[in-house]
């Protein structure tokens, strides 16, 4: 993996900078209330009194300059008599508009400025006002981001020496909040690898190696099942999919378990892992099919977020990572619409769109998975085109069990992962009823609305409704505008189970 964690000190005081430091100091800007319209913007007091002296010398240059701090717009000061590289000012908007997620972004545009030259990044977060985790999280996730190279073609790979937050205070362990970043960084980093790799070498068995890679490193148990009669007879709904790939890529079942023998509750985590969507035989069209080697971001997610954890010592959980692995790809022996397959579960479901293929390798991996006896399930798919359109380039989180789901969300927040939630409603199980006799719920629901809502129905028909299910559907924000992923999710994830391992006395 040529991403290299990058060391993170976490401290009240500025270090000594020195020849080759960038310093990085975030910038709000001002309200411009109506009483005090030429407000000058809220400058750290560290770097104030550096400035001394010249600092209405330095506020006429902003002037001049047109220098507003506005959101993710940066400054650049290079050629003054520094004793460092450079000094960046990084917009944040306004403060009453700031959240983890738009802090990100904002550092993240700045670090547009520095290249890719190894050196120390230095953070000035005195002004952030929030839990020191989340300034942390937010600053490491865009140093990370930006530094980041695909696994297979990187051979120069950027680097820096060390990464310096200032104004933050560190835990009392002096470990917290560096190695919860640290932790989300690589499941990210993991997950958008095996993301990006492009379709003619992504296999399931890619996936199976990568589970096994993880199980070697950490010493996870491991279960890979490559007998498609086994999948087949037990899992007719995932096989189902598969049909079309028997031949060429065949289906997997992937199980990863983290064990903790003083664990006090266990997790699912299901990952839809569909390695390339063709839409089946109701073919997609144009440039739809473009990026469908991202359909397996949730099975990727999965398996980035149970290696990383393994770095946080939750020692009350017990974490289950699944993954029902196939293309859905087109022969003559691939699903067709119309047809009445069986489920793990016993219900049997009426395929009338082969373009909703996620859904149906994942009723089948919940009822399995439910089989573990977990207290808590996660599903994370790439599942509907409704969730893009209803939440955009974020996260549609939804449950029948809503304090889990805003204990998730709210985690999501302070991860700069953002989530919104939807509500699964009881009409979202009516919508997916069969009008067949011989079929009892049916892929794509009856009406063209609340697609995201009905998906996520569909998967939690596989387990009781007595369990609770946190549904992800990450169809909006897996790739980013120039086709690359993003590792969404694994943030809040990775917040949330550390959040759950802490409430557990």
């Amino acid at each position: 993996m040529p991403y290299k964690p990058f060391p993170i000190e976490i401290d009240l005081n500025l270090p000594e900078l020195s020849r080759g430091d960038t310093w990085i100091i975030p910038v709000f800007a001002a309200e411009q209330e109506a009483e005090n319209p030429k407000a000058e913007l809220e400058l750290p007091d560290r770097f104030v009194q550096m400035l001394g002296e010249n600092r209405p010398l330095f506020v006429e240059e902003l002037k001049k300059l047109g220098f507003q701090s506005a959101y993710k717009k940066s400054l650049v000061f290079s050629h003054w008599p520094l004793p460092f590289a450079r000094v960046i000012l990084a917009g944040l908007g306004k403060r009453s508009s700031i959240n983890p997620s738009r802090y990100m972004a904002a550092i993240q545009a700045s670090l547009s400025h520095i290249g890719s030259g190894a050196e120390r990044i230095i953070v000035d977060a005195s002004n952030w006002s929030d839990a020191a985790s989340s300034a942390a999280i937010a600053i490491s996730s865009a140093l990370s981001y930006h530094l980041y190279r695909s696994r297979e073609y990187s051979k120069d790979l950027p680097g820096i020496q060390s990464l310096h937050i200032a104004g933050l205070q560190p835990s009392p362990n002096g470990a917290g909040p560096a190695a919860l970043s640290e932790a989300m960084n690589i499941a990210a980093a993991r997950a958008k690898d095996l993301v990006n790799m492009p379709p003619n070498t992504k296999r399931t068995s890619t996936m199976a190696e990568e589970a096994r890679s993880i199980s070697q490193a950490s010493g996870l148990e491991l279960s890979v099942v490559e007998d498609s009669a086994w999948i087949e007879k037990n899992m007719p709904c995932f096989f189902t999919v598969a049909r079309g790939s028997v031949d060429f890529d065949p289906p997997r079942w992937i199980h990863l378990k983290m064990n903790n023998p003083a664990a006090k509750k266990r997790i699912a985590l299901v990952g839809k892992s569909v390695i390339f969507d063709t839409g089946g035989i109701q073919v997609k069209p144009g440039n739809y099919m473009n990026t469908m080697k991202a359909d397996m971001t949730g099975g990727a997610t999965v398996l980035g977020v149970i290696d990383a954890i393994q770095k946080l010592n939750l020692g009350k959980l017990e974490v289950h990572a699944f993954l029902a692995a196939t293309p859905n790809l087109v022969n003559e022996a691939a699903m067709l619409p119309d047809s009445i397959v069986d489920t793990t579960c016993g219900k049997k479901v009426e395929i009338r769109h082969t373009d909703a293929e996620g859904r149906l390798t994942l009723i089948d991996a919940v009822t399995m998975a439910e089989r573990t006896e977990p207290d808590l399930m996660i599903t994370v798919a790439t599942l509907t085109g409704s969730a893009s359109r209803a939440v955009g380039p974020h996260t549609a989180l939804m449950s029948l069990h809503k304090e889990y789901r805003d204990q998730l969300a709210e985690a999501g927040h302070r991860a700069a992962d953002y989530c919104q939630t939807l509500d699964v409603l009881e009409e979202d199980f009516e919508d997916i009823a069969s009008k067949l006799d011989g079929a009892d719920i049916n892929n794509t629901g009856s009406e063209s609305y609340r697609g995201a809502q009905t998906a996520a129905a569909f998967v939690m028909s596989g387990a009781s409704r007595d369990l609770p299910i946190l549904h992800l559907d990450i169809a909006g924000g897996d790739m980013s505008k120039d086709d690359k992923a993003t590792g969404i999710a694994c943030r809040a994830i990775i917040q949330f189970l550390t959040d759950l391992n802490e409430s557990l006395a």
